[in-house]
């Protein structure tokens, strides 16, 4: 566990160590990684081979660690050419990656249905054993990670190093289109889940596809000229728009919180309904920096994305001994897992734990839940619906059917109370990080680290949550 020193401190030592984590764990840059075995730009899960064996790369882990380069390139202007030159490898990497035939399917279909293929062997070569296969969210995360890039490269008025992706309509054309084709024919089809356990239809997975959808739009329309095509990502759209808000279940009207897995819910195999993954769905469907995306729903200020929020850090509270000083001291955030059903431990199945990835995620979203209002201006409402959550942290003079006005010293305290309540979700992490390291999971007894060793996700995830609340904390200074 860490040692005892300041929280500011820890910020930003974790800062730098989150990032060196992220680039250990990507080929030709690491400082532990032979690069004869992870080729450059190649961003394996973790270094562990064994109990669990991570040493591959998957599509959806591979697309979200590079939202956090991103991040990083954008933060420097532009000017830092090795991010520059590792976005575009791990760009390449995918063009080759979609091609191959594995045993999800082929590239040369009418579906593109190889591109569902979850995880490749770190030489870029296809894995062939047994696994949850296929899988939906990883072709639209890449869209988006895609999309993310070919706006900064706009904005700071910067063209391809790579001679294989040579312009925007290349890459469009070459690797965008084909995870739309797939992902258009995949919205509505059984998939396994982003934790790789069950076969269903999934909120992360339907929000991940929303949001791949709406940015490919944004290319097709400056690239494509099948028109029947851009029509198709229209309509589709709408459709995956109407399932995600009113026919899937997500959004029950019976529910106050999102359902991650209604069909699981309804057959009582995830009874609950609550589940880490609407947090990271909500987290990576929207982005600030690229556009206000207000036309995808249940971002952070979302009620029943917070009511989801709420509902897993009740059970989470009571469900791990490592939170039993807190079981009653709602001020302070807990550590949180992926579900109360889980059973996965890192290596096989018995007792669950919590997550670094799941804790992360939650104080990313208050940060920006605070962020959001703050830029934005926006006013807040206090309902039934959220009552509970922000008395819990806040105070009992939050109740429901008060508006809380821009600006007001009552809106500037609630806006603080919420940073400061994510704060202590990285304190969490804080206490069970050890020595500059992140596995996947924390032992949900004594807090010792275990599972897949250094996960890259598991570094990605604080990185991003402090990075969200140095943008936070900088309104205010």
């Amino acid at each position: 566990m860490s040692e005892a020193i300041d929280f500011e401190d820890w910020i930003s030592s974790a800062e730098k160590f989150t990032f060196k984590g992220i680039l250990n764990n990507i080929g030709g840059v690491s400082d532990v990684l032979d690069e004869e075995e992870v080729r450059y730009g190649v961003i394996i899960a973790s270094p562990s081979k064994e109990r669990p064996n991570y040493f591959h790369q998957w599509t959806r882990d591979s697309a979200l660690t590079i939202h956090s380069l991103i991040y990083a390139f954008e933060e420097s202007k532009g000017s830092n050419g090795k991010l520059r030159g590792l976005i575009e490898a791990y760009i390449e990497t995918n063009y080759h990656l979609q091609r191959l035939s594995n045993l999800s399917g082929t590239f040369d279909d009418e579906f593109k249905s190889g591109i569902g293929e979850p995880k490749f062997m770190p030489d870029s070569t296809v894995y062939n054993g047994n696994w949850g296969r296929p899988q939906a969210d990883g072709p639209g995360l890449r869209v988006s990670t895609i999309y993310m890039y070919l706006s900064l490269l706009r904005k700071f008025k910067l063209g391809f190093l790579s001679e294989l992706l040579k312009d925007e309509k290349t890459v469009y054309e070459n690797i965008v289109k084909p995870d739309l084709i797939y992902v258009s024919h995949m919205w509505n089809k059984p998939s396994f889940d982003l934790w790789e356990e069950i076969s269903s239809l999934h909120f992360f997975t339907s929000m991940s596809s929303l949001r791949a959808l709406n940015d490919g739009i944004n290319l097709a329309l400056k690239y494509d000229s099948d028109q029947s095509f851009i029509d198709k990502l229209y309509s589709t759209y709408s459709q995956l728009l109407r399932f995600i808000e009113i026919d899937a279940g997500y959004n029950s009207p019976q529910n106050s919180h999102i359902i991650e897995h209604p069909i699981l819910f309804h057959n009582g195999k995830r009874s609950s309904g609550i589940d880490s993954a609407t947090v990271l769905a909500s987290l990576h469907a929207h982005n600030f920096e690229f556009s206000d995306y207000v036309e995808i729903p249940f971002d952070v200020n979302d009620s029943k994305v917070l009511n989801t929020v709420n509902a897993l850090t009740l059970d989470m509270r009571k469900r791990y001994p490592i939170n039993s000083k807190k079981v009653n001291n709602f001020k302070l955030g807990v550590a949180i897992g992926r579900f109360p059903e889980d059973s996965y431990n890192g290596a096989d199945h018995s007792e669950a734990n919590p997550w670094f990835i799941c804790t992360a995620s939650v104080a990313e979203l208050f940060y920006r839940f605070a962020y959001k209002l703050e830029t934005r201006k926006l006013d807040f409402a206090i309902t039934t619906e959220n009552e509970s959550l922000f008395q819990s942290f806040i105070g009992s003079e939050l109740r429901a059917g008060s508006l809380l006005k821009h600006g007001t010293p009552e809106y500037n305290k609630f806006v603080q109370s919420n940073i400061s309540y994510a704060d202590t979700f990285l304190q969490v992490v804080k206490d069970y990080a050890e020595r500059g390291h992140l596995s996947e999971q924390f032992n949900k007894y004594n807090g010792v680290m275990q599972g897949a060793r250094d996960l890259t996700w598991s570094y990605s995830a604080v990185w991003n949550a402090i990075r969200w609340r140095k943008k936070t904390k900088a309104l205010f200074q």
